[in-house]
């Protein structure tokens, strides 16, 4: 009988070499992918929310809720900041509070997530201590804030450039000049791109969209950049060149920059 002949050393090193090429090639590949599907899952998740805003806005009269309690009332949000010492996304799964907001009963059997699994990933990484997020996405403050601005969807003249939910950044970003182009960052499910006691729709007529936006929430960066760029970014406190998604008013998906926040807050052409 003939004796099997085992590999050399030689031999073993060139087959390991190969694999370690065919990884090198495969992974990114693969990376992209699985960031591509998240992206896709992330729209899925905004494009229902459209939906629960033309479910809700039908049954109220083309009113909308104040944009702080879409997702959980004032009376859960105080008693999470009491709880947490505190207001913050994590702080109502961290205790166990139940979303009981105004779009929630719309939001049960036609959304399957309130959570970005790429914003979740990024989440983490920038506050590994806080556990678990109760929500990634934000309402337009525009939209029957506190004031209110504008108090009906009858009353917004681009729907398809007037975004009602979206990925806020959970970090400080400077543009190419090195000046901040977010005041504050993710804390809450109310997209505040422009906050002031002067804030009004006469403050949007005379608004030049060629100036400088006086930015205070805005979109982030978390799709087609790449896991790599957007922690660098957060280490850097800039931009990383992604983007993000949105749901606008008459029910389409956008993508958009950080950049575009102002403009599509209040229906700039």
């Amino acid at each position: 009988m003939s004796k099997r002949r085992a590999f050399t050393l030689i031999e073993l090193l060139v087959v390991i070499a190969i694999i370690a090429v065919l990884m090198a090639i495969l992974l990114p590949g693969l990376q992209r992918a699985r960031m591509q599907a998240k992206n896709v899952i992330c729209k899925s998740n905004l494009k229902s929310y459209g939906l629960v805003m033309q479910l809700y806005t039908g049954d109220w009269d083309n009113c909308l809720p104040e944009s702080f309690v879409g997702i959980y009332s004032w009376e859960t949000i105080n008693e999470a900041s009491a709880l947490a010492g505190g207001w913050n996304p994590s702080a109502p799964a961290e205790h166990n509070l139940k979303p009981d907001g105004a779009y929630i009963p719309y939001l049960a059997s036609n959304v399957k997530s309130n959570i970005c699994p790429i914003f979740q990933d990024v989440y983490w990484q920038k506050w590994p201590e806080r556990g678990k997020v109760g929500f990634t996405y934000s309402f337009n403050w525009w939209l029957n804030a506190d004031k209110p601005i504008i108090r009906k969807v009858t009353m917004i003249k681009n729907p398809s450039r007037t975004f009602f939910a979206g990925e806020e950044c959970i970090w400080q970003m400077n543009d190419e000049n090195g000046n901040r182009i977010n005041g504050a960052i993710f804390n809450d499910n109310s997209l505040c791109t422009f906050w002031s006691p002067s804030a009004s729709l006469e403050w949007v007529k005379g608004f030049n969209p060629s100036d400088p936006p006086p930015y205070t929430d805005a979109f982030g960066e978390y799709h087609r950049a790449g896991i790599r760029k957007i922690f660098s970014a957060m280490a850097r406190g800039e931009e990383c060149g992604g983007v993000s998604n949105a749901v606008c008013v008459d029910g389409s998906v956008v993508e958009v920059t950080p950049f575009d926040t102002l403009k599509y807050a209040i229906g700039i052409k």
